[in-house]
């Protein structure tokens, strides 16, 4: 066990140092819409009902990045929208160490959406327990490779 409590297996859950500022929030949003723009009746990112609330859940999972994402979105924030997705490219190919997280927290929130959700089919995480037979079928020669070559060679201690 680690601290109060809570198994080494599972890192302590961090959040974001600080709120984002208005600006940096509004970059962000514009940052969201040129990745994710909107198509036909999907609208972009940020217009995505519940991307704000996934976004604060993005940025906390990503909270060791917090500051990096910071530092982009303030090099983005006076960039022209007709210039922004040159401006993106330049950063994923030259600075992808600060593309990579802002990207993701992006792409993480609005996948989380469950808007998007619905529309890809993901209906989330479950424990779907397999039946006897299911489980029967999908451990059946599993072993096989490992019990002919026991058989064709004597036990030795690997030391």
């Amino acid at each position: 066990m680690s601290g109060a409590g809570q198994p080494l297996s599972v890192p302590a859950r961090n959040g974001i140092p600080r709120p984002m500022t208005d600006l940096e929030a509004a970059t962000l949003r514009r940052v969201a819409d040129t990745l994710v723009p909107a198509r036909g009746d999907i609208p972009a990112a940020s217009a995505e009902p519940g991307f704000a609330d996934r976004i604060a859940l993005a940025l906390d999972a990503r909270s060791d990045a917090f500051e990096s994402i910071c530092a982009a979105l303030g090099t983005l924030a006076p960039v022209a929208q007709d210039d922004l997705v040159a401006r993106l490219r330049d950063l994923c190919v030259n600075e992808p160490e600060s593309f990579q997280p802002l990207s993701t927290v992006i792409a993480g929130a609005w996948l989380l959406t469950s808007g998007v959700r619905e529309r890809i089919g993901y209906r989330g995480l479950r424990s779907d327990k397999a039946g006897l037979d299911e489980a029967i079928e999908d451990l059946d020669g599993l072993l096989d490779q490992v019990i002919e070559r026991a058989a064709q060679s004597p036990s030795r201690w690997i030391r």
